[in-house]
């Protein structure tokens, strides 16, 4: 080594070390709770929108069947040898088709939307894998080193030189004739 480390503060060392700790911390906590609302995300798409839309798709079906027994005994009474119309049901069979057909829609958009967050959570593990292998090794690391940094300055500060600021004892003179002796 050519130079001085010119260390002027040993506790700015500690320091920077008890904040990398905090914010290791607080990073892993913040991962925890992303990775949580993640969890959340991909069961309501995976499995509670799926079983919703199922249901909701039966009920339509359903609804389609008595639409149409509803015309259909709305057809068969005449009145003065007349077909009826039975604007009213045919709307309800209408409608019940319109909801199928709506229910059928969000069923194939659950399943894309849960292809695609599928690939995006594929893709944010192998980001987020780099920074939890540093918050794992990388960052305790860091943290010993600068421990054992602080450690060898104090250790350093304990067995420097006297400065040449420091006067030197004084030796008395009776203490200076009895060694001459």
């Amino acid at each position: 080594m050519t130079g001085s480390a010119q260390v002027r503060s040993v506790d700015a060392i500690e320091s920077f070390r008890i904040a990398l700790a905090r914010f290791e911390e607080r990073t892993q906590d913040a991962l925890e709770t992303l990775t949580a609302e993640l969890r959340r995300a991909v069961e309501w798409l995976d499995h509670d929108r799926p079983a919703y839309w199922k249901e909701q798709s039966r009920l339509a079906s359903n609804a389609i069947q008595q639409a149409k027994l509803d015309l259909q005994r709305c057809l068969m009474f005449s009145v003065a040898d007349q077909r009826p119309a039975c604007r009213e049901e045919r709307a309800n069979l209408k409608k019940a088709q319109a909801r199928l057909e709506y229910c059928r829609e969000k069923t194939e958009r659950v399943k894309h939307w849960n292809r695609h967050l599928q690939h995006e959570l594929f893709e944010y593990e192998g980001r987020v894998g780099q920074l939890r292998r540093m918050l794992e090794t990388e960052l305790p690391l860091a943290r010993a080193k600068l421990q054992l940094i602080r450690h060898r300055l104090d250790t350093y500060q304990i067995e420097r030189p006297p400065s040449a600021t420091e006067p030197l004892p004084e030796v008395s003179v009776e203490k200076k004739r009895t060694h001459e002796s």
